[in-house]
Formats: C-alpha cells, sequence, structure tokens
C-alpha cells in the first residue's frame, strides 16, 4: 500500500480511498489538499464541500483550513518581495515541512511563475471562507434544504428537526388511543397478548423513521393507511377463524394421523444402540386425544371467534403450529421438512394466531410514518433522514 503525501496526492476526478488511524493527520491532510485545490486548480472555495463528522472538528478543520490559506498567502507575499528588493529580503514565515516542499515545488513549476494570481486565488479563498461549505454532513444537508427550499417543495423558514422530542412517542399515543383501543375486547386482548403494544410499535416506528432506506411490505388491497384499524381488522379475523375452521374439519384427523406417523418414522431411523430420539409434542401413541380435545374448544367458541382465546389456546399455537412441527423436524432430520403434512391446515393455523398481530404492525407502521411527515409539514419542520 502507498504512502500518502500530500504533496503528490493527484488532483483528479473520482474516489480516492485512503485508510488512517486516529491521530495520523487527517484534518491536516484535508486543509492542505484545499489549499492545492484552490491554488493548483483555480477552484473557488464556495465551490468545494469538505465535511467531517462533528461540530467540533468541522469548526476545528475551518481554522485549520484559514490558517493553511493564510499560510501560504504569507509565504507568497514574502517570497516575491524577497524577489523584487534582494538586497532586503524580508523574514520567511515558520512554515512546516509538507508547505515548505509544496512552496519549493509551485515556484520551480509553471505556476509558480504567476505568482499575483497565485496570491489572488488565496485571497479570494479567504474572503469566501465564511460562506464555505466547510461542515458536518448533517449541516450540508441543512444548509442546502434552506438555500433550496422552493425547489425541494419545503417551507421557507424550513427548520430541521434533529432530536424528535417525543413525536415519536405521541404518534403512537394516538395510534393506540384512536386505532386499537376502539377495536372489539377480545381482538385488543389477543393483541397485547402477542406482545403488541406501543411501546414495540415505537421502537419499529423509531427505526423506520432513522432510515427512509427501510421499504415495508406494501398493505393489501382493502387496507391503507388512512383506513382506520376497525373497519377492517374485525373482518380480516373473522375471514381467518373461518378458513381455520373449514380446514380444521376437513383435515384435522388428517393432520393428526401424519404427526402420529412422523413421530414413527423419528424413532425408525435413530441410529442403532442409541437412545430413542425426543419428538415432543409428538408421539407415534400419544396418550391424549388432541384432535378432540381442540374439537371441544371449537364447540365452544362464538361463531364469530375470539382472537384472544386463539392466542391462549396452546394446542394452535404449538401442537398445531407448523412452527412448532418444524423446529421438531429440523431437530432430528438436521434440516427443514421437504414437506409440511397437511399444509393448508398449518398455514390457516399460523395465519389465524399470528396474522391479526402482523398485520396491526404494519398498518401501525404506514400510519405512523405518514402521520409523521403530515405533523412535521404542519410545523414547518423535516428531518435528516426524511
Amino acid at each position: 500500500m502507498a504512502r500518502f503525501d500530500a504533496n503528490r496526492c493527484p488532483l483528479i476526478a473520482g474516489v480516492q480511498l485512503l485508510e488512517a488511524s486516529a491521530g495520523t493527520g487527517k484534518t491536516f491532510a484535508l486543509a492542505h489538499l484545499v489549499l492545492r485545490l484552490v491554488a493548483e486548480k483555480g477552484w473557488p472555495l464556495r465551490e468545494l464541500l469538505v465535511v467531517t463528522y462533528t461540530d467540533a472538528a468541522a469548526a476545528e478543520l475551518r481554522d485549520r483550513i484559514a490558517t493553511r490559506l493564510q499560510l501560504a498567502l504569507t509565504a507568497l507575499e514574502t517570497h516575491a518581495s524577497a524577489t523584487a528588493n534582494p538586497a532586503e529580503p524580508p523574514s520567511s514565515p515558520v512554515v512546516d515541512a509538507t508547505l515548505a516542499a509544496w512552496l519549493e515545488m509551485l515556484w520551480s513549476e509553471e505556476a509558480g511563475r504567476e505568482p499575483a494570481l497565485l496570491r489572488g486565488r488565496l485571497l479570494l479563498a479567504l474572503e469566501e471562507l465564511g460562506a464555505a461549505d466547510i461542515t458536518t454532513i448533517h449541516g450540508f444537508c441543512r444548509r442546502t434544504l434552506q438555500r433550496q427550499a422552493l425547489e425541494a417543495g419545503c417551507a421557507p423558514e424550513l427548520r430541521i428537526e434533529t432530536q424528535s422530542d417525543g413525536l415519536v412517542a405521541q404518534v403512537v399515543h394516538d395510534y393506540w388511543q384512536q386505532q386499537v383501543l376502539p377495536l372489539p375486547l377480545p381482538l385488543v386482548a389477543g393483541l397485547l397478548d402477542a406482545r403488541i403494544d406501543p411501546e414495540l410499535i415505537e421502537t419499529l416506528l423509531t427505526t423506520l423513521d432513522g432510515d427512509p432506506a427501510l421499504r415495508l411490505d406494501p398493505l393489501p388491497t382493502g387496507w391503507s393507511p388512512e383506513t382506520p384499524l376497525g373497519e377492517v381488522l374485525p373482518a380480516l379475523f373473522r375471514q381467518r377463524w373461518g378458513d381455520f375452521l373449514a380446514q380444521w374439519r376437513e383435515r384435522g384427523e388428517a393432520l393428526e394421523a401424519e404427526f402420529r406417523a412422523a413421530a414413527a418414522d423419528w424413532k425408525v431411523a435413530a441410529a442403532k444402540g442409541a437412545p430413542a430420539p425426543e419428538t415432543k409434542p409428538y408421539s407415534a401413541r400419544p396418550r391424549t386425544d388432541r384432535v378432540a380435545e381442540l374439537n371441544g374448544w371449537i364447540s365452544e367458541q362464538p361463531q364469530e371467534g375470539d382472537y384472544e382465546a386463539v392466542r391462549d389456546q396452546t394446542l394452535l399455537s404449538t401442537y398445531f403450529h407448523p412452527g412448532s412441527f418444524g423446529r421438531v423436524a429440523r431437530k432430528l432430520e438436521g434440516q427443514q421438512p421437504q414437506r409440511l403434512p397437511q399444509a393448508p391446515l398449518l398455514r390457516a393455523v399460523a395465519d389465524l394466531v399470528e396474522g391479526p398481530a402482523e398485520r396491526v404492525l404494519l398498518h401501525a407502521c404506514h400510519w405512523g410514518r405518514a402521520e409523521l411527515v403530515r405533523r412535521r409539514e404542519r410545523r414547518g419542520m423535516t428531518t435528516f433522514s426524511q
């Protein structure tokens, strides 16, 4: 790897990647490169973008650039004075080795034959220093949006929100109050059992708000952020409940038979002399008739179903759930099962148990993201990530 030389680094278009540890002179090198771009290339300082990470580092960088430009200007003026009056050479400014080497290179090249032009470039750069884009990445974004507010479709007095000041929490609180709590009580209780609460929604929305590159799955047909949750979630649950009942009546007995057959196969496949594998909760000869047990529970449910009861029914969340069967199969077979037994029924169980909760999270994230934008627009504010 070539060692970096601030005087010999080519000033050409493209990407220059430098690897440097802390304290190796990155700020010094940046200031010297700015000097070279201004003096050698004749680029106005206002056309350069010099960025760093923190406000304190940006302030230090601006001071370093100003000092660098002033030192170079003084050295050029001293050299011009010495050339004009060789009998009375003025005292030379104290410069570092890098700047001294650059000045020597400059005077030996064609650019050094135009001292007035060089001094003019440096004087102009010092005058433009106050308006130069020597800042942090966020600072540059703020300045650009404020300069071009109309082109960006922003308010003329645009304010940049650097901290949410509780806005995300306010949006989540309003969503919970306006969208979730008016739902039928069994749905609310089922969502809470699925650990859907304001804290989880706030965590997800904060993550989404901080990274505009994150994409949400689209809401399905009939759902939108503007559609109240109370108009769509009860209907979704009733549909999932009906789908599950239809699949259970058709495939419930067959599913239990396939579970028993799978448990028997796992026992047979065990190596000779090895202890019998643990197949719980599945067994070739179970002591409990789980189909009859679930049928009895179904007979006690209201016609439209009850999400809280669904979440409380462990047979649905464990034994008859595809996740449970998949975990045991992976443990004993070392891979994901190639085919789920009675897959339409297992999918219907997962859709019934997890589907409503997952849909609420998706709706909350879409609604919350849109609401954050609306509220910031009303305040004449935006964020760096918006």
